[in-house]
Order: C-alpha cells, then sequence, then structure tokens
C-alpha cells in the first residue's frame, strides 16, 4: 500500500541499532539507594562526584535519574557531578522519577565564598546563576512515530538582573547517559514500548572569559504508549471537511475508519480495539498555517452516541501544506498517536490576514471600506468560523451569537446592527487561522461571496501581569487570564500582580459571574451575617444566592473567604448555565477516573456536565481530584472553556 508521506530516516537507524544491541538479562529493581558523602559543603563554582550504592548489588538501573531540589542552588548531571551555583542549600537525589523507591541522597550547603579571595578562572561570578524553567518533565510519546522534546527556558541571573547575552548557550543531549544528536530540540523516535529517560544539559560560557561555566540540566521521563498515524488528503478549495469525510491517499479509508478498522500491511496504524474517545493536544499542531481544527484541549470526542463527537469535528484547509496534530486514543489498550491531513491546491492563504489573541477583536467599519469602488459595500452577513464565535454586543464574558444577520458600515443608513458590534473570539488554546465565510452586500445590490482570514495568537506569558510566566504557572494559563482580564471579569491582587497559584475563594468566584451576568442591580438584603454591604463581593454574593447559583455554608454564614474546590466550581458553573438559560444536556461520563467516588452527590451531575462540555478535565488521565482547591489560574482557565 503507498504510503502518504516519507518516514524519517531515524526510524530506519533506530531499528537497526535495537536489531544489534544485547538484550540484558532481566534484573530486580533496587530496594535501598544510598549515596555517598551524605553531605557536603561547597563554595560557588566548586564540583563534587557523588557515588551510588544499590541494594542488591547489580539491581536493574532502569529509569534511575539524579535530580536536585534546587537546581538554582547546586546542578547535578546524570553522571553525578555536582556543581555549586549559588548560596544556599540543595538535596541531590538519585531515585526512579515518579516511583516510591527507596532513595538516599547528598545535601549540599553552599556558600559564596570570601570576598577578598580572588575568584577562580575556572568559574563564573559567584553571584551568576543558570535558571531553568524546569528540572524534569514528563513526556509521552508514541511508538514508531516522531515525538519532539524541546529543551528548557534557559537564561543566567545576577540577583535580579538578565545578564545572559553575556553567555553563549549550547544544549547537550542523553538518552541513558548515551549521547544524543541535538541542539534547542531534538527529535525522537520510539522503537520499544517502555519508558525512556532523557537529560537535556545546557552549559553557559560566559563571553569575556570563555574558561567560566555554569551548567543545568532537565530531565526528560519519557512513557512511550503503543503508536498510531491517521493521514488524509484534501484540496483548499474544497472548504470545511467533516474528519469522518477525509480520506487516506487512495480514497479508501476515513480518518475515523483507520482509527478503528486499522490500515493493511501497516505497523504504524493498528486497528484500535473497543474505541471510546480520543483527546487531541492542539499545543501540539505543526503547520497552522496550513489549516485548521476544531478542537478543544482536554476534550474528549467520542465515537458513541453521547458527549462532544469525533465525526462533529471539522477541518478548515487554508494554503497546501501539511497539518499535522497529535492525540490520544482511549480503547482496551491507550494509544499515542498522530493526525496528518495534507492540502493540496492554493499555494498560499488570502493577504491580510487579521491577527488576534484570546481576546479576540472588534471589526470596524474600516475593514470594509474599500477605495475607488463605484459600488461601495455597506453589509454584510457572516457565516460561522469553523474555529471560535462571532459574538454581537460582547461584554463582561457574554455576547449574541450571530446568526444570518446583516451587519452595516452605516446602520443609521441601513439597518439596526453595526458591524463594529461584531466581535471574533478563538477557542480556547486554539493557535492557527481559521476562515470566516462572509457575504459582502454593495449599494446597487450585489451579492459577493468571499472569506475573512485570521490567524489566532497563543500566549505563553501575560501581557498585562509579570507573575504570568512558563516559569510561575506553566504555559496553559496565559490565553484564558488575559482573556478574563481583557473582558473585565477577574482582576489582579495588584496591577501587574495576579497571584495565578492562590486558590480562588468563594466571594471571588461568585464575583465573576455576577460581572459576566451584567452586575444587575440588588434590591434585596441576606441573612448571611459574615458579609457587609461595603464588601466587594455583597451584591455579587446577594444575587447569586437570590438566583439559586450559590448556598450558603448553613442558613447564616457564606464563608467568602473560605477557597473553592473543583466540585463546587462545577456546581456553580452547572446552576448558572441553568440560570442563563443554556443547555447542560451534555452529560460526559466520569467513568474512568479512579477517584470519581469522591464527587458528593450534589456534584455528580454538574461535574459530568463540566466533563463533557471540556470545561474541567483531569489533574490526570484518571483522576479529577474533586476535592482540590482550585487557584486563580485553574479558574480562569475553567471559565475560558465555558464562556467561549
Amino acid at each position: 500500500m503507498k504510503k502518504l508521506f516519507h518516514r524519517s530516516l531515524s526510524l530506519v537507524l533506530a531499528l537497526v541499532m535495537a536489531l544489534t544491541l544485547a538484550v540484558p538479562a532481566l534484573a530486580a529493581p533496587p530496594t535501598e539507594i544510598t549515596v555517598e558523602p551524605q553531605s557536603a559543603a561547597l563554595t560557588v563554582g566548586e564540583t563534587l562526584t557523588l557515588t551510588a550504592k544499590l541494594t542488591p548489588e547489580g539491581a536493574d538501573t532502569t529509569g534511575l535519574v539524579w535530580y536536585s531540589d534546587a537546581p538554582q542552588v547546586a546542578s547535578v548531571t546524570q553522571a553525578g557531578v555536582v556543581t555549586a551555583l549559588a548560596a544556599g542549600t540543595a538535596f541531590i537525589g538519585y531515585h526512579i522519577q515518579g516511583q516510591p523507591t527507596p532513595s538516599g541522597g547528598c545535601t549540599v550547603t553552599v556558600t559564596a565564598g570570601t570576598s577578598d579571595q580572588p575568584a577562580s578562572p575556572d568559574t563564573p561570578p559567584a553571584n551568576d546563576r543558570l535558571v531553568l524553567s524546569a528540572a524534569e518533565q514528563s513526556v509521552q510519546a508514541g511508538q514508531y512515530q516522531t515525538q519532539a522534546l524541546h529543551a528548557p527556558d534557559a537564561k543566567v541571573m545576577n540577583g535580579d538582573t538578565d545578564v545572559t547575552a553575556s553567555y553563549t548557550l549550547t544544549y547537550a543531549w542523553t538518552e541513558n547517559d548515551l549521547p544524543m544528536v541535538g541542539a534547542e530540540t531534538t527529535l525522537l523516535t520510539p522503537v520499544f514500548l517502555g519508558d525512556m529517560v532523557v537529560t537535556c544539559t545546557v552549559t553557559a560560557v560566559s563571553k569575556e572569559s570563555p574558561a567560566q561555566t555554569l551548567t543545568a540540566s532537565c530531565t526528560y521521563r519519557v512513557d512511550v504508549l503503543p503508536g498510531t498515524m491517521i493521514e488524509g488528503v484534501t484540496e483548499a478549495g474544497d472548504g470545511p471537511k467533516a474528519l469522518s469525510a477525509i480520506f487516506d491517499l487512495e480514497g479508501k479509508l476515513s480518518l475515523a475508519d483507520q482509527l478503528t478498522k486499522g490500515m493493511e500491511d501497516s505497523l504504524e496504524t493498528p486497528a484500535i480495539a473497543g474505541l471510546k474517545h480520543v483527546v487531541f493536544f492542539p499545543d501540539t499542531v505543526t503547520g497552522k498555517n496550513v489549516g485548521s481544527l476544531n478542537v478543544k484541549a482536554d476534550t474528549k470526542y467520542t465515537f458513541g452516541t453521547t458527549g462532544q463527537k469525533f465525526a462533529d469535528l471539522v477541518f478548515t484547509p487554508v494554503m497546501e501544506g501539511t497539518y499535522t496534530i497529535h492525540f490520544m486514543a482511549y480503547g482496551t489498550e491507550t494509544y499515542y498517536g498522530q493526525l496528518t491531513i495534507a492540502v493540496f491546491g492554493q499555494t498560499s492563504p488570502e493577504d491580510g490576514a487579521i491577527r488576534c489573541t484570546s481576546s479576540g477583536f472588534t471589526f470596524s467599519g474600516s475593514d470594509f471600506t474599500f477605495e475607488d469602488s463605484s459600488d461601495p459595500v455597506v453589509a454584510m452577513v457572516f457565516g460561522q468560523p469553523a474555529v471560535g464565535s462571532l459574538l454581537r454586543d460582547f461584554t463582561k464574558g457574554n455576547g449574541t451569537p450571530a446568526a444570518g444577520e446583516r451587519y452595516y458600515i452605516d446602520s443609521s443608513a441601513y439597518g439596526d446592527y453595526h458591524v463594529s458590534t461584531l466581535t471574533y473570539l478563538p477557542a480556547p488554546g486554539y493557535a492557527g487561522f481559521v476562515n470566516i465565510p462572509v457575504t459582502y452586500y454593495t449599494r446597487a445590490g450585489q451579492a459577493i461571496s468571499q472569506t475573512i482570514l485570521v490567524e489566532a495568537i497563543s500566549k505563553t506569558t501575560s501581557d498585562q501581569f509579570l507573575d504570568v510566566t512558563p516559569s510561575t504557572v506553566g504555559t496553559w494559563a496565559a490565553n484564558a487570564i488575559d482573556f478574563a482580564y481583557d473582558s473585565g471579569l477577574i482582576n489582579g491582587v495588584e496591577p501587574t500582580t495576579f497571584a495565578p497559584n492562590t486558590a480562588m475563594t468563594r466571594a471571588m468566584l461568585v464575583t465573576v459571574l455576577y460581572r459576566a451576568a451584567g452586575s444587575p442591580e440588588i434590591t434585596v438584603s441576606t441573612n448571611f451575617t459574615d458579609l457587609n454591604v461595603g464588601d466587594y463581593y455583597y451584591s455579587a454574593v446577594v444575587w447569586a444566592n437570590v438566583n439559586g447559583i450559590v448556598n450558603g455554608v448553613d442558613d447564616t454564614h457564606f464563608a467568602p473567604d473560605a477557597p473553592v474546590t473543583r466540585q463546587q466550581i462545577s456546581a456553580i458553573l452547572y446552576r448558572y448555565a441553568k440560570f442563563t438559560g443554556n443547555l447542560v444536556e451534555n452529560q460526559g461520563s466520569l467513568e474512568g477516573y479512579t477517584d470519581k467516588a469522591l464527587v458528593e452527590p450534589y456534584a455528580v451531575s454538574p461535574m459530568a456536565w463540566a466533563v463533557g462540555e471540556g470545561i474541567i478535565s483531569g489533574t490526570t488521565p484518571t483522576t479529577l481530584s474533586p476535592l482540590d482547591h482550585a487557584t486563580r489560574a485553574q479558574v480562569a482557565v475553567m471559565l475560558h472553556r465555558y464562556l467561549v
């Protein structure tokens, strides 16, 4: 059978190497690990080599890694070499990452040294330190398919000053201490099922004194699952297509059929037995300019009759090229997969793409005013974008969906709705190109059908808050936090401070929903004795309580400063959705979550609804953590998913 794309040479090389390696004898994991020495005192720039003794001798070392709990103080390589970087204390351990293996370590106390002691030419300035965005990362990958591992963000700091420009950064990758080819990114093609331990060691060399170096490392634990690759083709001129209507190169199997039936003579596209649902990862997309797929992060797309269905997913081509996205497929086994769509025909997108962030953009009349036109455009009717929403009179996270009405450049002369009342919002977590169908109507009555091209830009750092960065909250929250702030839903604790990792309180959450509802006037009082009329949240709590959106902890107490749990948020959003007239019939399934019994009876339906709508996802693939307190960042993400 023809293959749609050439496979990488790395796969062939990996298979050849695998066949030539000797298979080691099986050994049991260690029952005890002792590190020598168990404590050490170093000055900045000094190094120390640690040794590890395993009990029993000859125990299996698979998955064992060195780590530092304070890599900014002391880093460690996978050879056990410790480098003192800054004054402080660090624990250097040796363990099987993610498993409760008995482990030992060395407590390293680092001092800066005396000021009258000349600096060694082989060590960097005492206060310079190499800081990585992560010391450990967990990654899932699929067998027989390429997976990218991205190097951690690295910078050299002197106190609060970024001095990275004074250094040259280099990157070295190793797998179980064996060298790999790679620079800032390395591509893996796993062949065997099982875990891989990959280390990226970053070295910073002073530009003034090349002998002065800093090192730090990030360890990647790669969980290799059975892999599957599904592939289809479409024409740029065909317009949006459901995934169930996109077929392979020979026109035999749709993308859905490839998952359930597999492809003949293909190790890489097996039939997935008992397939229930798939979950896509929008942050893995390549070829964002080629087209767009209307998927949401952390959402289950089912092959049954309930929930959000795989068959309803639509791909919108933009230009010739290749679009790929990774996904997980859950059946009797769990597969890590890659969807690839080749687009043929149009070689470049339309000119003048409109760029926007998660906060979207509002049209203006000048967007549709064309020079030298004897028959100017006076109105337009918009179709629905494949990804995202068009809302009229959008404010505070709400608006009226556009449903075929005419929007005018001069509404006072021609009609009711001015085009400046219309806002486009990209789907939460989406980045890439989107086509918005539009029909222009001219003064003489001509109807001209075209499309408006929009490029949605995803952010990992907030434009407003200095404490919303990949190193403080990860890469998943910046879009939602800026959307909530720009929409007037959530303020910072200070003008440039959001406090993303602090708990969201009951009062904060109710206030956000009150603002989304338009802050209606309150004329009633409350029995809650722990509220004061002057509190910023007073009207919000009274409104929410009167309308059945939130209850007190008892008849006379609301507990405004108590943190909300994940199940409480689901229940409050569920009631708010019913209050605003939105359907809550899309019930997801809590099956597969090992802690579903912890969900209290009042929250079972709300949590199932929130899971089905993609508003809330598991804290891990198998846990919901319904009793955990939610942070301000997590609540911003949930609200973003609900409102847009």
